[in-house]
């Protein structure tokens, strides 16, 4: 892997959602369509996400089965297909809310992602995980190597928890 130099995403402290929000906001060289499958077919989630069972449509619960054994059972509050899905993920005592929309773009897609009312203790972890994740999505449509998660977050981690 080599050396992570830049983060991709960006904190918003006070976010309106309430607490503190990580928002991605990445260009992908294919279409708007391809895009919104990547993010929402389970066995394409499963590529560069994580394996992901149950109902991705509006009002449907689904669980994320990280290979670390955290299990949280998500619920989706909308589904705007193909350009925006909102689902809501337990964290601790809190409810957070990600947010994930994609939309044609003259270079291919875009895909902004917005994970909000996290607390400022799990923000820096929170900000590393996606960053790794978009980084594994934008392999993945490339066809190449994904990066490795272990390093590629640990990296992340300690920038986002220098404040990068």
């Amino acid at each position: 892997m080599s050396e992570i130099t830049h983060v991709l995403g960006r904190i918003e402290k006070d976010a309106p959602e309430g607490g503190v929000a990580v928002v991605l906001d990445r260009r992908y060289a294919t279409d708007a369509a391809d895009l919104w499958q990547a993010c929402t077919d389970p066995d394409r989630l499963a590529r560069w996400f994580a394996r992901v069972s149950g109902d991705l449509h509006e009002g449907g619960d689904f669980t994320i089965h990280f290979d670390d054994a955290d299990t949280p059972r998500c619920r989706v509050v909308s589904c705007e297909a193909p350009s925006r899905l909102v689902w809501e993920w337990p964290v601790g005592e809190v409810t957070t809310v990600v947010t994930v929309e994609v939309a044609p773009a003259a270079d291919g897609a875009r895909l902004v992602l917005r994970h909000a009312r996290l607390g400022e203790a799990q923000v820096a972890g929170y900000a590393a995980g996606w960053d790794t994740y978009v980084r594994r999505l934008d392999a993945d449509l490339a066809g190449k190597v994904l990066p490795d998660w272990d390093a590629t977050w640990s990296a992340l981690f300690a920038r986002y928890g220098a404040g990068a």
